[in-house]
């Protein structure tokens, strides 16, 4: 009797004396007869489909073009961001008012330690606080991502400028 050396099937793990090596989801494998049946031979196999002949030369597949995927809408892409000046248009919009940092705390019922942190930039406030602020003092806190603010410069006498052509992403 011929001694045969055990192979395992690389997708089930059964031992056997014989492989077959098949195209099992673009992967080239070495399976047992039985698993022999979820693939493809790579004689066979070919990533653009079965090919048809029409006319002369044209070779077309019977593969359908995927459409490109659109890109899903972002979370982030609508969320407001906390405007980078916030300390100043707080402290600005106070002094406007002619209120001091313990009475404008006392209006809005917060520490007066929190906003002098809010307007040295030690803290940022947060939904809650902002929409308390923008309220109070009338002033707007947030800006859009993505949103453009577009920056056309005086003309000087030597000509244009870089800050004559560009626009400025906030």
């Amino acid at each position: 009797m011929r001694d045969s050396i055990m192979q395992m099937c690389e997708l089930c793990g059964k031992l056997t004396d014989k492989l077959y090596k098949v195209i099992i989801e673009g992967s080239e494998m070495n399976v047992c007869k039985e698993c022999a049946k979820f693939g493809k031979s790579p004689k066979t196999y070919s990533r653009l489909g079965k090919k048809t002949i029409i006319g002369k030369g044209t070779i077309t597949t019977n593969k359908q073009v995927k459409k490109p995927i659109k890109r899903r809408r972002d979370i982030f892409d609508t969320l407001p961001m906390l405007r980078e000046d916030y300390g100043d248009v707080i402290r600005e919009a106070r002094e406007k008012r002619g209120l001091s940092i313990e009475e404008l705390a006392k209006k809005l019922k917060m520490k007066a330690s929190t906003l002098q942190k809010f307007e040295r930039y030690e803290l940022e406030p947060n939904e809650k606080e902002i929409k308390i602020l923008e309220k109070e003092l009338k002033i707007s806190l947030t800006e859009s991502i993505g949103e453009e603010t577009s920056y056309y410069g005086g003309r000087d006498e030597d000509g244009f400028t870089l800050g004559d052509f560009i626009k400025i992403k906030k």
